[in-house]
């Protein structure tokens, strides 16, 4: 009997795991195609912007939302389609600042989705002061070293790291 219980929570237990896993599996390709969209930001490069934004709209539509857990589910609903306008939107234009405007709210969006999702490696949650007239304006990244996708070159180390997502 005792052996029955251990193998019933051990069951239990990788059921979880599998079901975060191919949950986190359909955030990570969103959050590596941002990264990539973000990166092109930094480097100030409308054309390449607009084409990683082709792939993260890609990426967003690709999600399977029976594979996301309650939690993540629940909220890539609340933001999905918020996130699918600020992609087509930054993907249609070459021009740097209207693509920058619509990554602020991309980037809020992604980042509550982030928080509840649970990847295993960390995001970094990163400020910048001086974006959105001076109101400020977040976006996430993969490393603890700032790279203003607002500014680029301009003002590329402007900003901090405020949280740190696990």
């Amino acid at each position: 009997m005792k052996s029955i219980k251990l193998l019933m929570a051990t069951a239990i237990i990788l059921f979880a795991t599998i079901a975060n896993a191919q949950s986190n599996t359909n955030i990570k390709k969103v959050l590596d195609a941002y990264i990539q969209l973000k990166d092109a930001l930094v480097k100030s490069d409308g054309t390449n912007s607009s084409s990683a934004s082709k792939t993260l709209l890609t990426a967003i539509q690709e999600v399977n939302m029976s594979e996301l857990n309650t939690e993540t589910h629940t909220q890539w609903m609340k933001v999905v389609n918020d996130l699918k306008e600020d992609a087509e939107h930054i993907s249609e234009t070459k021009e740097i600042t209207h693509q920058r405007d619509h990554f602020m709210s991309l980037s809020t969006n992604l980042y509550s989705v982030i928080k509840v999702s649970k990847l295993g490696t960390p995001v970094f949650y990163e400020f910048c002061p001086m974006a959105n007239k001076g109101k400020g304006a977040n976006w996430l990244s993969l490393e603890n070293k700032i790279k203003n996708p607002y500014y680029g070159n301009q003002m590329l180390t402007c900003g901090k790291v405020v949280e740190t997502i696990q």
